[in-house]
């Protein structure tokens, strides 16, 4: 009989944990090319975003007391500034250093392997769609037009806030970006960095009084499908919906 000690989650903590001599060891996979920082899709249509206005809020201490998933949304479209403020808090760029920049959440190694798209359900001034967020000139990138609330939906299992909500936040990883460097232990980093990227989209969303629910579980191929990557080099691994709240 099988425990769960023979499952693939128990055997990759224990390959992945480090001790003083494993930490000094590398995998034997050969060289590794370093992908770049950036991606951006050259030839699509791009929306410039709004920047963002860091108006008075309450403090962050209420803001982290206020803080909860919230599943309900009202049919009312958020505005293209909100959306803007949400993903600077995710991943804007905060400062210049000699060979790359900063960002809002932290990355291991500052490798940033996560990339964002949305599938705009609601949001003034935009057109339904789906959308990749170029960091660094911070615009959205038009990949395709549509409204791809309902088929999200059933990607995601059914969860009705998908599609209820004004936007559905899609990250993905591009693994290489993390590997190069960080090998087999890549994966627990870029889970760690999504956290870190979902959390900001939370206390940004409660501070600008808007719900926000992360979402888990979903099947990865089918949203895959739907933001056209590969699934491979590329694939999703975290979902958010955001919407006005309903009371």
């Amino acid at each position: 009989m099988k425990s769960y000690k023979d499952g693939i989650a128990y055997h990759y903590l224990k390959q992945t944990k480090y001790d003083s001599t494993s930490i000094r060891r590398r995998e034997d996979f050969g060289p590794i090319p370093r992908p770049p920082v950036y991606k951006h899709y050259p030839d699509l249509p791009r929306i410039n975003l709004p920047r963002p206005d860091f108006e008075k809020t309450e403090s962050l201490w209420s803001i982290l007391n206020q803080r909860r998933s919230r599943r309900r949304y009202t049919s009312e479209p958020i505005s293209i500034e909100m959306l803007a403020g949400l993903l600077w808090a995710t991943q804007g760029i905060t400062l210049q250093a000699p060979d790359y920049q900063f960002r809002t959440a932290p990355s291991a190694g500052a490798l940033y392997p996560v990339e964002t798209y949305l599938s705009i359900h609601r949001v003034s001034d935009l057109r339904q769609g789906i959308y990749h967020f170029n960091v660094f000139d911070f615009v959205l990138e038009e990949i395709s037009q549509g409204n791809f609330a309902d088929p999200l939906r059933r990607a995601a299992m059914d969860q009705g806030m998908v599609a209820m909500g004004a936007v559905l936040f899609i990250w993905t990883a591009i693994w290489l970006r993390s590997m190069w460097k960080y090998r087999d232990r890549c994966i627990r980093y870029i889970f760690m960095d999504s956290g870190h990227i979902a959390e900001n989209l939370q206390l940004a969303a409660t501070a600008l009084n808007l719900g926000c629910c992360p979402i888990g579980a979903f099947y990865d191929q089918d949203i895959n499908e739907v933001i056209k990557v590969d699934g491979e080099e590329e694939t999703t691994i975290y979902l958010a919906a955001v919407g006005k709240v309903s009371t």
